[in-house]
């Protein structure tokens, strides 16, 4: 079973977003901050991160520098909101390996999922 780890400030996409992916048979982690990630990297192990840019405190960039220091190779999904796309680019170059905007569909991020686990796996 592939584990997903998501971070987000806001409940209530951790939660549904949680619930899809737990009914498609990941096993998923849900957290609301950039420290709470980093903490939970080491005792779960992620196969993936989804990562929201925007959080209060430790934003998204932050945090995916600190994920590339600690898991260079796990895949990091940024998450952004449409007016976001060049912090987005940003994320790509510092070492995540996708993003998708909000609002997205069930349908992207299962696609999203799909191509970058097989593909860390080849």
């Amino acid at each position: 079973m592939s584990r997903v780890l998501i971070v987000d400030d806001e409940e209530s996409v951790r939660t549904v977003v949680s619930a899809f992916l737990q009914r498609r048979g990941y096993e998923v982690v849900a957290v609301g901050s950039g420290p709470m990630a980093l903490a939970r990297l080491i005792g779960f192990h992620p196969d993936m991160i989804l990562l929201d840019i925007r959080m209060p405190g430790m934003d998204g960039i932050e945090t995916l520098r600190k994920i590339r220091e600690l898991v260079p190779s796990t895949p990091v999904i940024m998450v952004t909101a449409t007016d976001e796309e060049e912090v987005a680019h940003e994320a790509l170059r510092i070492g995540a390996c996708d993003y998708i905007t909000k609002p997205f569909s069930f349908e992207q991020l299962d696609t999203h999922l799909a191509v970058h686990m097989l593909m860390d796996r080849v």
